[in-house]
């Protein structure tokens, strides 16, 4: 018993730490993944030419579905407090969205030569501060 410290009244519990030679092999799973991803965007900068085009548009398209599928999802999973925020902010909130994706997916071509890429990426950025800012103001206690 005096290997235990005393707390309380108790003993204290043993720390058992973790042994650091097992890997967590959905760890090692998802680094490879990113890790070929990378690799395949890496060779493709220099490569592959209108196939790398053509499957950077497949995947950006996809990235801005499953963007749009996520809010739909998120509001469906929230109903009520959807309902709860006002209809004006709530048709403000549905155009920021809008503008998100539009400014991802035409904004850097369009707007880029005028305000540079990091320009468009930065309008986006106010923008879902913006719909973020909305939510938090009708969550708030009046």
């Amino acid at each position: 018993m005096a290997d235990h410290p005393v707390v309380g009244g108790r003993r204290a519990p043993r720390y058992h730490p973790r042994p650091m030679n097992k890997l967590n092999m959905t760890v090692v799973r998802n680094v490879a993944i990113v890790m070929g991803i990378a690799a395949l965007v890496f060779v493709s900068q220099g490569g592959f030419g209108a196939v790398a085009f053509s499957l950077n548009r497949i995947i950006f398209v996809l990235f801005l579905a499953g963007l749009a599928v996520m809010a739909y999802q998120y509001v469906r999973q929230n109903e009520l407090a959807w309902m709860v925020i006002p209809a004006i902010q709530r048709k403000a909130i549905i155009a920021c969205a809008i503008g998100i994706l539009v400014l991802l997916a035409v904004g850097i071509p369009l707007l880029g030569p005028v305000i540079s890429p990091l320009g468009v990426i930065a309008l986006a950025a106010a923008l879902a501060l913006a719909i973020v800012w909305m939510v938090r103001r009708s969550r708030r206690w009046h």
